[in-house]
């Protein structure tokens, strides 16, 4: 009986929880409003922020670049430069 009862009880409670949670979740956003709004802010976000991306390309190739200038034998530099093209290290444009 303390079985059936404890399990009403707690199916009570996450019932009440669930229904006090409810209005507390964010609202969603309605997308009837004006939509130049977000794309222009977002436009400028673009341009005010660095790109991240680059950054972390050449902080990631940058050691790797200056260690295979300073490879004297060239069939290790030919070697290490064919394994960094593999990798794609070397490439410092686009992706």
């Amino acid at each position: 009986m303390k079985i059936a009862i404890s399990f009403i009880c707690g199916a009570i409670i996450c019932y009440l929880v669930v229904i006090g949670v409810k209005p507390v979740l964010p609202a969603m956003a309605d997308e009837t409003g004006n939509g130049n709004t977000s794309d222009n802010s977002s436009s400028i976000l673009l341009k005010v922020m660095p790109d991240f991306e680059k950054i972390y390309r050449d902080a990631l190739s940058e050691p790797f670049i200056k260690a295979e200038s300073k490879i004297q034998d060239p069939d290790i530099a030919d070697y290490y430069h064919d394994l960094m093209n593999k990798t794609g290290l070397t490439k410092t444009g686009g992706k």
